[in-house]
């Protein structure tokens, strides 16, 4: 029946006040329509629902059976509208990415705080994975979105630039490179390189640089997390070539710049083809580009 719950709505308004005069003046209608109203619900339930008399409205049985029911049922949309509205508002809601560990640790920080300080309500899971992770995550639809590198990207996967991120040279501030303004590979090649895992995009791109330079990578220790390694060369244990964001602003280790195009690499927005964005996760990335964007601005 068309417009059944607004049918259903007349008859609990009559059942909550007694009377179809009272129940006419809050639905505003007219008391002939609203009867019509009652009169196509029971027809179409195929029970008498009310009791008319000349002084009282009351309930049939039928009515009593079917009375909790319906508000519940109107209870339960009127949630679904309610939870509807804030979810497009972005007022609740569930953010899930798959970063880069350097971006979580950097970049995405400073982010993550604004974010939360405009929609407090929308809950974010963040996963720092490896970049070959954030794919597959990506990929099998268990993340809204992931933060990544280009690298292996494959069929069913988009790619779009949000930031250039750079290499640096961090050693130790009594380190003889630290005083230099900037280096090139070959002034490092000698140094014992404290390298991240062997499924890291940094370890990755740093055996590819060296490699096509035509040089010696001289490998070090080699640790899992950015930390751990940044933890090594504040220990004078060796030198290290992470993202500018690695530096943790403890002002104890020097940061070099490289001079060597292949130091710079695109982190992007990896989303899978044809996919759309809730409004939570389109909030979020509107949020980081903002923030990007004037992080860019000179």
């Amino acid at each position: 029946m068309k417009n059944s719950i607004q049918h259903i709505r007349a008859f609990l308004t009559v059942a909550n006040t007694g009377s179809f005069a009272k129940a006419a003046m809050e639905l505003n209608l007219s008391p002939s329509a609203l009867t019509v109203q009652i009169q196509q619900l029971e027809e179409w339930l195929g029970v008498a629902l009310l009791e008319r008399s000349p002084r009282q409205v009351s309930l049939t049985a039928a009515g009593q059976n079917n009375r909790g029911p319906m508000e519940k049922l109107l209870l339960d949309l009127d949630n679904i509208v309610s939870g509807s509205r804030d979810l497009a508002a972005s007022r609740r809601g569930v953010v899930t990415i798959a970063a880069l560990p350097s971006l979580c640790a950097g970049t995405l920080a400073p982010i993550l705080k604004t974010f939360r300080d405009h929609y407090p309500g929308v809950e974010v899971r963040l996963r720092d994975v490896v970049a070959q992770r954030i794919d597959s995550l990506v990929r099998e639809g268990e993340v809204d979105f992931g933060l990544g590198v280009r690298a292996r990207m494959s069929h069913g996967l988009d790619f779009q630039v949000i930031l250039i991120d750079r290499l640096s040279l961090f050693v130790p501030l009594t380190h003889p490179l630290a005083q230099r303004r900037s280096v090139t590979l070959a002034d490092i090649a000698a140094e014992p390189i404290i390298l991240t895992g062997r499924d890291s995009s940094v370890r990755e791109r740093v055996e590819q640089l060296f490699a096509d330079a035509g040089l010696t990578l001289t490998p070090g220790l080699e640790a899992n997390y950015m930390s751990t390694v940044m933890a090594l060369v504040r220990q004078g244990l060796g030198a290290t070539l992470l993202p500018e964001s690695a530096d943790e602003g403890r002002g104890d280790l020097a940061q070099v710049q490289v001079e060597h195009a292949g130091v710079k690499r695109e982190i992007g927005l990896i989303t899978r083809t044809g996919s759309s964005f809730s409004p939570a996760a389109q909030r979020f990335v509107e949020t980081m580009r903002q923030a990007l964007g004037a992080q860019a601005a000179p």
